[in-house]
């Protein structure tokens, strides 16, 4: 297969006007609230309630003042508007009541642009905030497992910050950010649009359309036991959106009644990601019964379309990305030095579904390595063992079975090694066991004389769908094997 460059994503929605060309992207809308109906949508926002307490977060881990409520005097959708209203009122011995809604569980991403239209309360000691948080937290407590701030802003409304939190459970955490008046702006006088786009080893801040701070993955870490050695740690894990206008605390300070009520109004709140297409001469989806080349992987990012430890193709061959390929002794490329916990991803359209015989070509010095296939993060296949060969190109072949859906999906293959096992792979092999009927090459679910011109066009091209005695080269012994399994019958 010739060497391919990187395509571009058909269907994409650009969003323009993002600062210097370099840093231009093209999106797809993936989720959006326009806040168009009669109240808060509670299938993509969920209330949070009170003073922290509930969420061991007494004063909300800020000295804050407010009490949080699902009251529309807090919380209401109008007008094709979201309102988050802090009001000076004593509520469960609090002096001020607001509104947190968050799209936890209901609304997970990792990496995208994410925006959100908005005009800004101007008051002393309000505090409103478009912001992130992990959902799962796999490096620890706050703040060893991130936080993104989009937006926030305290009292005047006359600047804007975008701030990440990381490093180690707090207090021995670390942030890193930027902030811009635009100018001189008064974010409380009308709608501004307020976006972050988060990619693997880089985050950028914009109002406007104008980019105002960026940050790279040389800039944050984690110092999690489970985050060793890996650079992208803690932002490589689906994190929730929240929004909500808090009162008083360490940053705003008291806040002055006189100024209250005062309204957080939202338009729009938008996340677009990178589409994850397949990677093929056609563009169309890797066709199940048929073989895959392990390098040809789904276009998209780290994290999205496939994981490696590291950034860099240590084989330098083939693919921009950091998946290691180098030219294989069997030809065309491998994947190589695969490590604990990586994995890739494939769009497969399934021609029917059923139980399929996958051959994966293995290679590996000395550890051999284990793996599985996967579909929506749910296990399709047993965990297997590919046994050392002896050399990183003296291939063999792992066999594993697999339950698959008729149509389209995207398949994983997930490494299930341990640390220091690795192993080379070349090619996934994909035959369907249909009640033994290894000549039913069409696919059918029968026996007929389509299946003798799919055999002898397979065996022309010597594709191991014709491999009909399974055992992983293309031989007389298919001939015999099919003709023995036709003249038995299928039906």
């Amino acid at each position: 297969m010739p060497i391919r460059c990187s395509k571009s994503l058909l269907g994409a929605i650009v969003v323009g006007a993002i600062g210097s060309a370099a840093a231009a992207q093209s999106w797809s809308l993936v989720w959006e609230d326009n806040f168009d109906g009669f109240a808060l949508d509670t299938t993509k926002w969920e209330y949070m309630y009170g003073d922290g307490s509930l969420y061991g977060l007494s004063g909300w881990g800020n000295n804050e003042w407010q009490y949080y409520t699902d009251s529309t005097n807090n919380v209401r959708v109008v007008g094709g508007n979201l309102q988050i209203t802090a009001r000076r009122e004593n509520f469960m011995g609090a002096q001020y009541t607001s509104g947190r809604i968050r799209t936890l569980n209901k609304a997970d991403f990792q990496y995208g642009r994410f925006e959100m239209r908005a005009i800004l309360p101007d008051a002393q000691g309000v505090w409103p905030a478009f912001w992130m948080l992990p959902t799962n937290s796999p490096y620890g407590g706050w703040a060893a497992s991130g936080e993104i701030d989009i937006m926030e802003s305290t009292n005047a409304a006359d600047r804007v910050h975008g701030t990440l939190h990381f490093g180690n459970n707090w207090p021995n955490n670390a942030s890193t950010g930027g902030s811009t008046t635009m100018g001189g702006t008064d974010f409380s006088a009308g709608y501004h649009v307020y976006a972050l786009e988060w990619e693997p080893t880089e985050m950028r801040w914009y109002v406007d359309g104008t980019l105002y701070s960026t940050k790279t993955s040389n800039q944050w870490y984690s110092n999690a036991p489970a985050a060793a050695g890996n650079s992208l740690a803690p932002f490589d894990n689906p994190f929730h959106m929240l929004l909500n206008v808090a009162v008083g605390g360490n940053w705003p300070g008291s806040p002055d009644a006189s100024d209250y009520p005062v309204t957080m109004t939202v338009d729009y709140v938008r996340v677009f990601q990178q589409i994850q297409t397949p990677y093929t001469l056609d563009d169309l989806p890797h066709a199940v019964p048929g073989s895959i080349e392990c390098e040809d992987f789904d276009d998209g990012l780290a994290g999205q379309a496939y994981f490696d430890t590291d950034s860099v193709n240590e084989g330098g061959e083939y693919r921009d990305t950091g998946v290691d390929i180098e030219v294989c002794s069997e030809g065309g490329f491998n994947v190589g030095y695969m490590n604990e916990g990586e994995w890739l991803e494939y769009t497969i359209d399934v021609a029917q579904a059923g139980t399929y015989r996958a051959d994966v070509r293995t290679a590996s010095q000395i550890t051999g390595g284990q793996f599985r296939f996967e579909i929506d993060g749910q296990p399709v296949s047993d965990t297997v063992y590919a046994f050392p060969t002896g050399g990183w190109q003296d291939w063999d072949t792992t066999s594993v079975e697999l339950e698959l859906e008729a149509g389209q999906h995207v398949l994983r293959w997930a490494n299930q090694s341990t640390s220091g096992a690795e192993y080379n792979m070349n090619r996934f092999d994909f035959v369907l066991l249909a009640d033994d009927c290894y000549a039913d090459i069409d696919g059918s679910g029968s026996l007929n004389v389509d299946d003798i011109d799919a055999f002898v066009v397979a065996f022309l091209a010597s594709d191991l769908v014709a491999d009909c005695d399974g055992s992983g080269a293309l031989n007389i012994d298919d001939i015999d094997c099919f003709v023995a399994a036709f003249l038995a019958g299928c039906d």
